[in-house]
């Protein structure tokens, strides 16, 4: 599965490790890993100086990562390992991690059930969703997607995600993550142990400033309640403040569609009044050409952030996140 954008950042072209933990801290030559793009970005801000790898590098599809045996021998001899968690969201990443030898950070566990949301409801009612069917299971005595949290969070190898994995567009999960990423780094390197817990609070204010200027974009009045957009994975950003998405597909960007479906989703917008569909670079994005081209709307360009391009990578996490926010509020009418 490979999803058609450049990972070329700097992060991309960086060696990767093979020291173990105990090793580093006296050579300094300090090794990290990184299963999606915000967790690099992050231990990139926390360790500027340390190798970090990231396993989607040049653009590989995030979901269900298949790993080559190069990847699992950098997971077990990294420094620290920082993944998204144990909730069936990279199988054989999580499954990996399990023989890491270094310090691991986990976001999923970082976040706690109290702050992590079950996987939207499928917009179009399939079954046997790996990603979507979790819903029903985090959400127990209501209807699937009825239930926001998360319950605990499943062994790796099961076959079903119950925690929508998209959790680094919660500024204060990243900002609480970058913590617990500099305790890493200082654990894994005592020599260098104040410079990683600095670097680790200066980013904490960072996410908390952009938390701030989130709540400037979306927290005000808006015409819509809901955003029209072509994978569901913007829950972190919309929820806090009262907004829905309706996907072209769920949280699964692989589901089909079926034209009776886009049909009912034309309909919709016309009904709503809404300008614009909201559409990733690959996933759904023929679906949403097509609503938005028959429903006689505008695209606005959107992006999960699990990997990114050369461009991208230039501007941060930060300023991505904050870039979405501004094409949801502009298609919320806020």
């Amino acid at each position: 599965m490979l999803r058609l954008v450049a990972l070329l950042s700097p992060l991309s072209l960086l060696v990767v490790g093979c020291g173990e933990g105990d090793d580093a801290a006296g050579t300094g030559e300090v090794s990290a890993v990184a299963a999606v793009y915000p967790l690099a970005w992050l231990a990139e801000q926390v360790a500027p100086d340390v190798r970090v790898t990231p396993l989607n590098a040049g653009g590989l599809e995030a979901h269900d990562l298949e790993m080559t045996p190069d990847q699992r021998q950098v997971i077990e001899t990294s420094d620290v390992v920082l993944f998204v968690g144990d909730i069936g969201y990279q199988p054989q990443v999580e499954a990996a991690v399990d023989a890491a030898r270094g310090k691991v950070v986990s976001l999923a566990e970082v976040a706690g059930t109290e702050r992590l949301l079950a996987p939207a409801e499928d917009p179009h009612g399939h079954q046997g969703d790996e990603h979507a069917s979790g819903a029903g299971e985090a959400g127990e005595g209501g209807e699937a997607g009825e239930e926001p949290h998360a319950g605990e969070e499943p062994h790796a190898g099961e076959e079903e995600a119950t925690v929508d994995p998209h959790i680094w567009f919660d500024p204060q999960v990243m900002a609480d993550a970058a913590g617990r990423a500099g305790e890493a780094f200082a654990a894994a390197d005592p020599a260098n142990a104040a410079t990683y817990r600095s670097n680790a609070e200066e980013l904490q204010g960072q996410l908390r400033r952009l938390e701030a200027e989130l709540a400037e974009l979306l927290g005000g009045p808006c015409r819509h309640q809901e955003a029209i957009v072509s994978h569901q994975a913007y829950a972190y950003l919309l929820e806090p403040f009262g907004f829905a998405q309706h996907g072209v597909t769920g949280i699964d960007p692989e589901a089909g569609v079926s034209s009776a479906e886009l049909a009912e989703l034309v309909g919709e917008i016309r009904a709503e009044g809404f300008e614009y569909v909201l559409t990733e670079p690959v996933e759904g994005r023929d679906g949403a050409e097509t609503v938005a081209r028959e429903a006689g709307v505008e695209l606005l360009e959107i992006s999960p952030l699990d990997a990114v391009t050369e461009d991208q990578a230039e501007v941060g996490l930060v300023g991505l996140v904050r870039d979405q926010a501004e094409q949801f509020a502009l298609a919320l009418g806020c």
